[in-house]
């Protein structure tokens, strides 16, 4: 019975996700909830009888939940007020104004400044920023360069879904949350594949843009300096600072990055001590700091809401027993030969998946299904969640059911078809590739 309703609600949670039409959290928190009233009534939870007592047992799952995120909460919480003040301060400006000035006219330079300003704005982990600033960026090279825009768009998706592996993004905070892995220890097995993913694409950058160029891609150098004359400026900061604050920035988030690297600061302390010295840095006195934190807390506010209420989830599966049920039910559907491999085999199957229910079923719903199957084998949780995550997040551009991709295809004016068709085979590879190597290094054991 527990198991029979578990696969119900994921069923009806994914089909609601899918239609789109209402905000995750109210789909979260009412279907956890009509499913603990639903499993109170048939009499599978013989000690939860009432109305008072189902209050009492929401009380605890929500409590059990909760806890679980916590620590994600506050990760995602001040990383993304610390980037959001640098990009207002008018850093990555100064980045890219640097970058455009020494970049030569070849195709191939213009695919490279690509990668390196998606790298730039992705670094906050927001998909929908990151196309709003490098595809109108980029759009108007691509076309003179008469490079097709399909090029465009799948760089960004695919350094963008590369980089969205690290820790403070919303990939990793939604399979956390849903998992209980830690986000840090979870970048720590996937970092090694990040790098194997950037190099492909650095590589692929090279070997594009002599292809591109041997079919007639390009420009005069009087087209690129007209254009380039008019890119690569620093906007009118929102944060009037300083360039000798700028460097300051730059410096600190270097810092702050190897810190965690290395291990020495965890991330949740590193990010809320930094964005106190950015705050202290870039703005001029209290009201300015307040409104800073105002401004850019109110884009944190809806995934933390997604966060505690993916928590809520996750405690009622866990608590009333539904998690167990499920993963013995499909436990028996799986060969005992096949049981070793389980990890492996989602981690090449992730990409397709997240195309059909979208990486937030995947994060969400699907992840600790696959990571309770997974430690029945004598897997970890950790591998079930970095082999989800590593197809997940470099598909997300591919998912027909979430509205980012389309924004990105209406910047870039390509039709999903057109998407679909060229840069399905390039995903799913470099994903395969990147499942293999998680294998050699045994974040993903073969």
């Amino acid at each position: 019975m527990l198991a029979a309703i578990g696969f119900i609600m994921v069923i009806v949670m994914v089909a609601l996700i899918i239609w789109g039409k209402v905000a995750l959290p109210p789909v979260l928190i009412l279907l956890s909830t009509a499913t603990v009233i639903v499993l109170s009534l048939v009499g599978a939870l013989p000690d939860v009888v009432g109305p008072l007592q189902i209050l009492n047992a929401l009380k605890g799952y929500i409590g059990t939940g909760a806890n679980s995120v916590l620590n994600t909460v506050v990760l995602f919480t001040f990383a993304i007020v610390y980037f959001n003040i640098l990009s207002d301060a008018g850093m990555f400006d100064m980045i890219v104004g640097a970058v455009m000035r020494r970049m030569g006219n070849s195709v191939t330079a213009i695919l490279l400044m690509t990668v390196f300003l998606t790298a730039i704005s992705h670094l906050d982990g927001s998909g929908a920023t990151t196309w709003l600033i490098t595809a109108p960026t980029m759009l108007p090279l691509y076309k003179k360069m008469r490079v097709s825009p399909v090029v465009l768009l799948g760089l960004i998706a695919l350094w963008s879904g590369v980089e969205n592996m690290l820790p403070w993004t919303s990939a990793l905070a939604r399979v956390s949350a849903s998992t209980g892995v830690d986000p840090y220890e979870l970048w720590n097995q996937l970092l090694p594949l990040q790098i194997v993913g950037f190099v492909i694409l650095l590589i692929a950058c090279f070997v594009l843009g002599k292809i591109l160029k041997k079919k007639g891609c390009g420009m005069t150098d009087e087209e690129f300096n007209a254009i380039k004359s008019g890119m690569g400026k620093q906007e009118d900061a929102v944060l009037k600072v300083s360039k000798t604050v700028l460097y300051i920035d730059m410096a600190m988030t270097v810092v702050m990055v190897i810190l965690m690297l290395m291990g020495w600061m965890n991330t949740n302390v590193a990010f809320m001590i930094f964005l106190s010295f950015a705050l202290l840095l870039n703005c001029r006195g209290s009201k300015e700091m307040t409104a800073q934190i105002k401004k850019h807390g109110a884009n944190a506010l809806n995934m933390v809401m997604i966060l505690f209420s993916i928590g809520m989830l996750v405690g009622v599966m866990k608590d009333t027993g539904m998690m167990n049920a499920m993963t013995e039910t499909l436990v028996g559907l799986v060969p005992e030969s096949m049981g070793g491999h389980l990890s492996f085999i989602i981690g090449l199957l992730a990409v397709p998946l997240s195309m059909v229910v979208g990486s937030d079923s995947l994060y969400m719903i699907m992840a600790p299904i696959f990571g309770s199957m997974v430690e029945t084998f004598g897997g970890t949780m950790m591998s079930a969640a970095a082999a989800t995550t590593i197809g997940a997040c470099i598909a997300v551009n591919l998912c027909m059911v979430a509205p980012t991709p389309y924004l990105a295809l209406g910047l870039c004016g390509v039709e999903m078809k057109e998407n679909l068709k060229y840069m399905f085979i390039p995903t799913w590879i470099l994903s395969i590739v990147m499942v293999i190597a998680a294998g050699i290094t045994g974040a993903v054991p073969f």
